[in-house]
């Protein structure tokens, strides 16, 4: 329920129409991770989806029996129709694994903690529990947990890094993009939800980084002035230092240094749009300034995975899938097709965040 709850505000108000479906435990293969939720109403207003279409109408229709009852339900699907293994027919799910989908009436719920959470910024951490009893009489506790969402910060305001900004937001990430001259760096330039900082960036995003690393960041120079990304970049590596913290650089799964044990899975990441040239004047530049060659590898330039980009939009796409690749530390980059393994490796094959209780 935490993936959407800001979504539901409105289903909140009215808690007798609406109920919500979450998917409380994964087995192998699933279209989405544990905690995936959707709401569906009384008159089959739907927010959000479990899955790519394989059990939505089933959980819908179940959802309409469980508010016309005021009664809590769990429902089971398996790849071949059955309830997690168990004989029967019912409604297959075709990526070959099993999920239980809890759908939980609000009329049910203790709303006041869920309507608290709905207000909260959507990309800070929560935890939320809830203590309930299905339709069989058995209690239930279910506990989920959202992580910060993953930062990205951006140097320079033009149309590249507002292509990749925009991925970001819809991504969930949080964004800050800095620009020195004012006409470029305006509320109309920037994509919504964007936080928008003028300045000369190396001071600004030296104040950005300041505190503790509560999600994976990423520090990217958008911009092709010596003046302005080369101390960026300084900053960035000095930040990077700090704490001795090693980081992800999207580099080959043999060549990624990994978070130490200490950071808490916050991971920081150095990355630069440009050219080769560009990227080797950048190296030659913080070589003078005292950076390490260990140091001057963690700056990822050019950024961007080779996908034959052409437009800024398509560049952005490049850029934004190895920022994705380096968050998840454990991607190749390869085409799925000619891969093999499970398509999402960073997601437990098997999970659950709902346990039965002692009467």
């Amino acid at each position: 329920m935490l993936d959407r709850i800001t979504s539901y505000q409105a289903c909140l108000d009215a808690p007798k129409r609406w109920a919500v479906a979450t998917i409380v435990s994964v087995r192998g293969s699933s279209p989405s991770p544990v905690g995936t939720s959707m709401a569906i109403s009384a008159d089959f207003e739907i927010i959000g989806s479990l899955s790519g279409g394989c059990v939505e109408s089933s959980v819908a229709a179940s959802a309409q029996d469980a508010i016309s009852a005021g009664t809590i339900r769990r429902e089971s699907f398996g790849p071949d129709g059955t309830p997690f293994g168990q004989a029967g027919l019912g409604v297959a799910l075709t990526c070959g694994g099993e999920i239980e989908v809890l759908i939980q009436p609000l009329v049910t719920a203790d709303l006041e903690p869920l309507r608290e959470l709905a207000t909260r910024d959507s990309r800070a951490p929560a935890q939320l529990t809830r203590r309930l009893t299905d339709d069989s009489g058995t209690r239930l506790l279910v506990h989920e947990q959202r992580d910060a969402a993953p930062r990205l910060i951006l140097s320079g305001v033009h149309d590249f890094s507002v292509h990749l900004a925009q991925l970001a937001l819809q991504a969930g990430w949080r964004v800050h993009m800095v620009e020195i001259r004012p006409a470029f760096g305006t509320g109309a330039r920037i994509p919504a939800g964007a936080d928008l900082n003028l300045g000369h960036p190396a001071s600004i995003i030296r104040e950005l980084l300041e505190g503790p690393v509560s999600s994976w960041t990423g520090v990217v120079v958008m911009t092709h002035h010596p003046d302005l990304d080369v101390p960026v970049l300084d900053c960035a590596l000095t930040w990077a230092d700090s704490e001795s913290q090693l980081d992800l650089t999207g580099q080959a799964p043999q060549q990624v240094q990994r978070a130490s044990p200490d950071d808490d899975g916050a991971g920081r990441f150095i990355g630069a749009m440009g050219s080769r040239t560009s990227a080797a004047r950048r190296d030659a530049a913080l070589r003078s300034l005292g950076h390490s060659a260990a140091a001057r590898a963690r700056v990822v330039s050019p950024l961007g995975l080779d996908l034959g980009a052409e437009t800024p939009a398509e560049a952005a796409v490049s850029m934004f899938a190895q920022l994705i690749a380096a968050k998840n530390a454990s991607a190749t980059a390869a085409p799925l097709a000619r891969s093999r393994g499970p398509i999402n490796a960073a997601r437990p094959r098997s999970l659950s965040i709902i346990r039965e209780m002692a009467v």
